[in-house]
């Protein structure tokens, strides 16, 4: 299943509530994997970041990204070396 950040959320993703909110819903379909696509997303704040990243470390299901920006990259490589996912 593909789902789409910007949809889903905001271009801008700027509250560690938001990527708790998207994991909890993932947790609860019963897909096993799961493309989310940030397309479109101009922002991310490190505490969204950060969230995602602990979020997708406990769930269960299989979460890929795609289409981060040059713009979100940085920001996703840092923290995901921080947590050593």
């Amino acid at each position: 299943m593909i789902i789409k950040l910007k949809d889903e959320i905001n271009s801008a993703l700027d509250f560690n509530q938001s990527a708790t909110e998207l994991f909890d819903k993932i947790n609860n379909l019963s897909d096993e994997e799961f493309i989310l696509d940030f397309e479109d997303v101009v922002f991310i704040s490190m505490s969204f970041a950060q969230a995602y990243y602990a979020s997708k470390k406990r769930s269960p299901k299989k979460v890929t990204e795609i289409n981060l920006s040059d713009d979100v990259n940085p920001m996703m490589e840092m923290i995901e070396k921080q947590l050593m996912f």
